[in-house]
């Protein structure tokens, strides 16, 4: 097993001063039974225990899942963290010093620069907090949230912002605490024209912070609240810390629920998330209202194989479903697709609805297979020659990945 950077003899350390039962037993209720300690299996459902610790030999075994292996296997199986990560946690657990591996100029330079966006990321989501929650300026901001029935609880919870109908006026109050306009505008908070003059790149806007897994600021949404204003959503640009592609919005306060229900549920737009967690409904994630990537498939999958999808129930929607299923389904996750009525979003669905209404869709999730078949049926015209043929054409290759004879 590659421990990266990590020295041998330090993991010898880690090791030789960890107690696997001590460890295990913090998660796992075990009795002892002849030289072996038994309990349920943290790693798949059962009732009768097959999962086993040898404390002398320093491993696990399951009898069940066939999951097994060291103390440091184990911390990374159940914290869903990388064998390395595993055995800096247990360091840290121990107090036991990590050692550091010396690093380039451009590795020290990018690190800073990291630090830095991360640092003005925190300082602009306050910003943008407060004038939502303690200014004049943020009114409309705050009758908007109060249209969309997203109470002050959730604004907290997701630091949700406004950002005022001014050209500059984060910019302006940047640049009096000694935050300067290149590093403001790497950041992608503010916008420099030509001239050299400098005016905010959120106006006018709620806004919600994008946070990495561990609740880090990497990027904002706008949503405009004049209908007339456009776009209708404006993302920060990619950045050092910023990408799209790798990032779910709301993981960092669902990663803990989807453990325990044992699936996530993911929707298109952080609005969608938004409205899923105000009504309690905390497994919910957001796919940023891009495509559904690889990435941020593995990212979901640390924390449980089931995804259950809830796109929007239009055309557009239930394409997107389509193409992220395949993702999904290549990544080895068990999918299932949550189909709301009447060709509305899950955020609309809950401004009518309550939450036992929205479960109640989720017991009625239809199986991958099942939701292809049928939408493929259901987008194709079956009543000409050539539409039967395309509807064979896209049947044909969903058949043939079924494995099952009957």
């Amino acid at each position: 097993m590659r421990t990266q950077n990590l020295h041998d003899d330090f993991v010898e350390q880690v090791r030789s001063s960890s107690d696997i039962l001590s460890v295990i037993s913090s998660y796992v209720h075990l009795k002892k039974r002849g030289n072996r300690y038994w309990g349920c299996c943290p790693f798949h459902n059962e009732k009768t225990p097959s999962f086993s610790v040898v404390p002398q030999q320093g491993f696990f075994y399951c009898f069940g899942c066939h999951a097994g292996g060291n103390l440091f296997k184990f911390i990374s199986l159940i914290e869903n963290i990388s064998y390395y990560e595993a055995i800096k946690l247990q360091a840290q657990r121990l107090n036991i010093p990590i050692p550091t591996t010396k690093k380039s100029a451009d590795e020290l330079k990018q690190e800073q620069i990291k630090d830095s966006l991360f640092k003005i990321h925190e300082m602009a989501g306050s910003f943008f907090h407060n004038c939502l929650t303690r200014t004049s300026l943020g009114e409309a901001g705050r009758i908007y949230f109060s249209s969309r029935q997203i109470n002050s609880d959730i604004i907290t919870k997701f630091k949700l912002g406004f950002a005022p109908n001014l050209w500059d006026k984060l910019f302006t109050s940047f640049t009096k605490r000694g935050i300067t306009k290149e590093l403001l505008a790497k950041a992608g908070l503010i916008t420099i024209k030509d001239s050299g003059k400098a005016y905010d790149r959120f106006r006018n806007r709620i806004i919600i912070p994008i946070m990495n897994e561990h609740g880090q600021i990497c990027g904002f949404g706008g949503r405009i609240i004049n209908p007339n204003d456009s776009p209708k959503y404006l993302n920060s640009p990619e950045t050092l810390i910023f990408n799209k592609r790798h990032l779910l919005f709301g993981l960092d306060h669902a990663q803990k629920s989807i453990k325990e229900h044992n699936f996530s549920i993911v929707v298109e737009g952080y609005m969608d998330a938004i409205a899923l967690h105000s009504h309690n409904i905390t497994n919910a994630v957001a796919s940023l209202g891009t495509a559904f990537t690889a990435q941020q498939c593995r990212k979901i999958l640390r924390f449980s194989p089931n995804i259950y999808f809830c796109y929007d129930s239009d055309n557009a929607g239930q394409a997107a479903t389509m193409r992220a299923l395949a993702i999904a389904s290549s990544s080895g996750a068990n999918v299932k697709v949550i189909t709301i009525p009447d060709g509305k979003d899950p955020d609309e669905f809950l401004r009518h609805h309550d939450s036992k209404d929205f479960y109640a869709l989720i017991d009625k999730a239809l199986p991958l297979m099942e939701y292809q078949l049928q939408y493929v049926l259901k987008s194709t015209d079956r009543n000409t020659l050539e539409g039967k043929l395309l509807a064979v054409n896209q049947l044909m290759p969903l058949l043939a990945n079924i494995t099952n004879t009957v």
